[in-house]
């Protein structure tokens, strides 16, 4: 029996993990990291064998029904009235499952049902000593595990002799060793550890010796599950689905389960052609396939419509299982899940709304759909708003207007079964191509779900990396406004010619979606965070801006999908006007950046803490806050803070239309606002970097440079020279990373190794990766070579570049760098955004030479530092190099 937990909104958005049953499992720690022993509570040393024995503990109490009471550990099996075996040594079994409640509080061995052997997951022998305990008791079959995932089975047979036969699995409380393998419908029972069952289907066949990879193994136990599913919903209580120890022990008997299994994947092909072909099949052995079904036939997969948490729990599994092992393809990876809760809650969506993804891959945002949409119906029939009657008909309704377009055929098997596990609606799951004509498109996805009838899109579409996966189909970009190159003429952008070296497709889908959606529909999409503020992304922005209502931008953590692709991300929501009218401006939009996501880059989850400082089981992330907000923001009664604020649309330059949220951050607005006021001060004015001067100031980035041709090992000739990184500057130490040999050097080489050489006095800016460090070049460095890594600028008044080297430093121009800062991956800053740098200048000069003198004063002793550091490295060296010398001579002469 299910067991039902209250869950609040937040808890239900956090639950990226399998679910509650997931937790059961786990073995419980006191605060000293001793085990809490299952059935009594006391405290045990933790040890390997021991962590194996509380997970098979609880294994058998929820997995397998046994209660407690009829549990006990470390129980002494007699020798006749001795509990000591030949060699005098004390024998007591790890697990002992009595017969009754009575039986195990006397400890009755005559009373046994069955024993369990637990050992550390590094051993491998015992299987003598099990035997033993189950010949000298009534036990009627054992376990042995060193792994929870991966236990034997054995059976006790008595006539004509004892013997333990490997088994197919032990009996559910109030089952008899005989009736495994006979199986009724009606006797199904709930999974509670789902994704354990899954990992061990996998692992049993990836044991035995098969060799295809991942993906197919993952892809044959898909079309069993499918199978499963299938025997589930025909008519009859008398299973297909099921082996029996007798079958599994021969070579006739696994053909026949087999082929059961095989004729119920094959009507589903049969009913889903466009997805599966007619030569497809289970690949795998029969015995293999005999394996998987033993480890699923005395489980139910599927579940009645009012069982959202069952629902949630068997989806959410079977999800984590395909990403776990599925590889990701054409730049292709799994939504993570907090993403695609966060965005279908954000739009809110009902029974009655059409809902697409027209890039669905494995079918994320649609499961999550459907988790949500019928926890809503339920909470309304719950709280008596209306009846089962109306209820049934909304989850009716509900499931046939689920509709996604997936390119990637295995993909959208994947799809059909998360969504059969999660509560059917897999019908509307389609094969094509989001981005051809709408008329290629499968005919009932253009019958339901066509141009102007979704009333919500979901989606993350597939993103370019640089100069791959570009489109560049005529045929594709011909349809779209931005498969065009734009021009900016008197200050408007018009389409001219296609782009020969292709276009992003996200910025198709992107098109696409705005497009596709029905007047009064909204949009939420994953997009690379640089379509926000780069030249790229701006004729999307251009028609977004234009003809549609932006509700919100959402930068995402950097975190939100690793360990996948370290891509950076955003969120953006949008709305379709009803009518072909243009939405009155201004509007508010809502902003935010995401600081949090409950994992680190490695996927590894990250809790909070409670007031105590214990870790609590609640993943540590913002997105809860963010949808928090927005629902006060829709009410007028949002309080603005550092991360989530509003934005009015009149706002958004008409220049380069930058709706990156970090662009309107209230901290660096505000510090910007500040500098500017000093504008009103007497004796100041405000002024931007490239303007402080008329005597000369350079503000430039050094152009990139193809090194592969002058890279050399060693110093061969007095050509060669370090090519200095940014760390090189910055540390001490100022390692190069390479040694260029400058005599090979081209014409257009020796222009650039000219600009990129660094004068003494330059102040540098890195420009990527971790923006913003500010150095001096010192003597140490000048006219060394500097990659373009780091910004150049260039003042020939020395008072003058002091004070800039000083205000560079501080957190007035670091926040103007944050402002500007983009990129997908790696974050950047351009010459222009230093050049825009707003500063303070005085009028007169004698106001800030307490600063400029100290300063001046730094920068020598740095120099003198780094001099003394050179001197004493120079001298280490020659003394070691003396004492080696001296020590080898010293050799030779005592060898002679």
């Amino acid at each position: 029996m299910a067991v039902s937990v209250e869950k609040s909104s937040s808890d239900l958005l956090l639950e990226n993990r399998t679910g509650y049953f997931d937790e059961l499992f786990d073995v419980d720690y006191d605060e000293e990291g001793k085990i809490i022993d299952f059935l009594t509570g006391n405290t045990l040393l933790t040890k390997p064998e021991e962590i194996v024995r509380q997970q098979y503990l609880k294994k058998l109490h929820f997995e397998y029904g046994y209660p407690k009471n009829r549990m006990a550990t470390e129980v002494a099996i007699y020798y006749g009235r001795k509990s000591e075996d030949y060699t005098g040594k004390n024998v007591r079994a790890d697990i002992v499952v009595y017969e009754d409640v009575k039986s195990c509080k006397d400890r009755l061995q005559h009373k046994i049902s069955l024993i369990v052997e637990c050992k550390a997951p590094s051993k491998k022998d015992g299987m003598d000593q099990l035997a033993s305990y189950i010949f000298n008791t009534s036990a009627n079959g054992a376990v042995w595990c060193n792994n929870i995932d991966d236990p034997e089975y054995f059976r006790r047979f008595s006539s004509p002799e004892n013997k333990l036969v490997s088994w197919v699995g032990i009996p559910h409380s109030g089952e008899s060793w005989d009736s495994l393998g006979f199986i009724s419908k009606s006797k199904l029972i709930r999974p509670k550890d789902i994704k354990g069952i899954l990992r061990r289907c996998h692992n049993k066949i990836h044991a035995k010796g098969n060799d295809s990879d991942e993906s197919d193994l993952t892809m044959d136990i898909v079309r069993i599950i499918l199978a499963k599913a299938r025997d589930e919903e025909k008519i009859g209580n008398k299973a297909l689905f099921y082996c029996t120890p007798e079958e599994y022990l021969t070579e006739t008997g696994s053909k026949n389960a087999a082929d059961r299994v095989k004729k119920l994947f094959k009507e589903v092909a049969n009913d889903n052609k466009g997805v599966f072909s007619e030569h497809e099949k289970i690949a795998i052995s029969d015995k293999l396939i005999c394996d998987v079904i033993i480890e699923l036939q005395h489980y139910r997969l599927l579940s009645d419509l009012y069982s959202s948490d069952d629902w949630d729990i068997m989806g959410n599994a079977y999800e984590q299982y395909t990403a776990s092992y599925l590889k990701r393809q054409q730049g292709q990876f799994f939504t993570n899940r907090l993403v695609t809760d966060f965005m279908v809650r954000f739009l809110d969506p009902d029974y009655d709304d059409i809902i697409l993804d027209p890039a669905g891959g494995s079918g994320g945002f649609l499961t999550s759909s459907m988790r949500y949409v019928r926890r809503k119906i339920l909470k309304r029939l719950k709280e008596g708003h209306q009846n089962k009657i109306a209820s049934q008909r909304q989850l009716d309704n509900h499931r046939t207007k689920l509709f996604m377009v997936e390119i990637n055929k295995r993909l959208v098997k994947i799809a059909k079964t998360a969504m059969i596990l999660n509560g059917d609606g897999h019908a509307g799951i389609t094969h094509g191509n989001s981005l051809s004509n709408y008329d290629d498109l499968d005919k009932s996805l253009q019958a339901y779900s066509g141009k102007s009838m979704p009333t919500i899109i979901l989606t993350n579409p597939p993103f370019a990396g640089i100069g791959q996966g570009r489109i560049t189909d005529e045929k594709i970009l011909n349809n779209y406004s931005c498969g065009m190159k734009w021009t900016s003429r008197d200050g408007k952008l018009e389409a001219s010619e296609i782009y020969e070296d292709g276009v992003p497709p996200e910025m198709l889908f992107f098109e696409r979606c705005l497009d596709w959606i029905a007047p009064g529909g909204k949009i939420g999409i994953v997009m690379p965070k640089s379509f926000l503020d780069t030249k790229t992304y701006l004729p999307a922005r251009s028609i977004l801006l234009n003809d549609y209502k932006l509700l919100s931008v959402i930068i995402c953590n950097k975190n939100t999908f690793q360990p996948h692709t370290g891509v950076r991300t955003c969120i953006l929501f949008i709305e379709k006007p009803e009518k072909k009218t243009k939405y009155a401006k201004p509007y508010p939009i809502y902003m935010a950046l995401s600081r949090k996501i409950g994992q680190d880059s490695e996927g590894v989850p990250i809790f909070k803490f409670d007031s105590n400082n214990k870790q609590t089981e609640l993943l540590d992330e913002d997105l809860s806050d963010i949808l928090n907000d927005w629902t006060k923001f829709k009410a007028n009664e949002l309080t603005e803070s550092e991360y989530r604020f509003s934005v009015s649309s009149d706002d958004i330059s008409s220049t380069d239309l930058n709706i990156n949220p970090q662009f309107y951050l209230p901290s660096i607005n505000n510090t910007i606002k500040e500098i500017e006021s000093i504008d009103q001060h007497e004796g100041w004015s405000v002024t931007t970097l490239s303007q402080v001067s008329s005597t000369g100031i350079k503000i430039f980035k050094a152009p990139r440079m193809k090194t592969e041709n002058l890279i050399v090992e060693d110093f061969i000739n007095e050509w060669c020279e370090t090519y200095n990184t940014p760390s090189s500057v910055l540390q001490e130490k100022g390692d190069a990373s390479k040694i260029l040999d400058i005599s090979k050097a081209n014409k257009k080489q020796i222009a650039a190794i000219r600009d990129l050489r660094v004068q003494h006095g330059d102040i540098l800016i890195t420009r990527s990766g971790t923006i913003g460090r500010v150095s001096y070049a010192t003597k140490r460095i000048a006219g060394k070579i500097l990659s373009d890594d780091m910004i150049r600028v260039r003042i020939t008044e020395e008072n003058l570049r002091f004070y800039v080297y000083a205000y560079l430093q501080s957190n007035f121009a670091y926040q103007q760098m944050l402002k500007n800062e983009y990129g997908t991956i790696q974050q950047h800053l351009e010459a222009r955004h230093i050049q825009n740098i707003i500063i303070p200048v005085p009028d007169d000069w004698s106001t800030v030479m307490e600063i400029v003198t100290e300063t001046q004063n730094a920068i020598i002793s740095k120099e003198r530092m780094e001099l003394s550091n050179r001197n004493s490295k120079k001298s280490t060296l020659a003394m070691i190099s003396s004492l080696i010398k001296e020590s080898l001579n010293d050799s030779t002469k005592n060898n002679e």
